[in-house]
């Protein structure tokens, strides 16, 4: 944008140094003049030929010959490109959506507090990620097949909760589980 204004305000000046110059009056001795720095627009797109008007068949005398003025035409905007947009597609699926139901933890460890960090890993088939797994009422989004479920446990009853893993592709599996608590065995 500055460009367009600078070169609309270097040809307004050279508009203005022209006319004052044609308009000067003339002087006893010539002064050397520097030709204006030249500015060229930038012109995406390119002008219609214009018709050529021939002279007429008789031309009046030299003196009554006006100067033909100089036609400008301000550069054109650019063109901005069209905005690709991206076709959605549907996520190819990999067969049913399904993991096993787990039946023991992959790891736990003892919390200050009484309270035990316990981990299952999921072992996901089919379906297409990324996935929405609800493990109860915590939710996450992962591009992992075997993603790893964290959760704290407390106490020696067993440790009950459901899975809910839901695929790109629309599928949604539930599986609910129960195991004993590691730690008082």
């Amino acid at each position: 944008m500055n460009r367009r204004r600078s070169s609309i305000y270097l040809a307004f000046l050279g508009l203005v140094a022209s006319i004052l110059a044609c308009n000067a009056p003339e002087q006893a001795t010539p002064v050397p003049q520097t030709p204006p720095p030249t500015v060229t627009p930038y012109i995406l797109a390119t002008l219609p030929p214009q018709e050529t008007v021939s002279p007429p068949a008789t031309e009046p005398p030299p003196e009554t010959l006006l100067p033909t003025p100089t036609q400008w035409f301000p550069p054109t905007l650019e063109a901005t490109p069209p905005a690709v947009t991206s076709t959605p597609t549907t996520p190819v699926s990999a067969g049913p959506l399904d993991f096993p139901e787990p039946t023991r933890l992959d790891h736990w460890q003892s919390l200050p507090d009484g309270e035990y960090e316990c981990k299952i890993i999921l072992h996901i088939t089919g379906g297409a990620p990324p996935y929405t797994i609800h493990h109860d009422l915590d939710v996450f989004t992962t591009w992992e097949t075997n993603p790893t479920i964290v959760f704290k446990a407390r106490g020696c009853s067993g440790i009950t909760h459901s899975i809910i893993v839901e695929s790109a592709d629309g599928q949604s599996v539930k599986h609910k589980y129960w195991m004993p608590a590691p730690w008082c065995q």
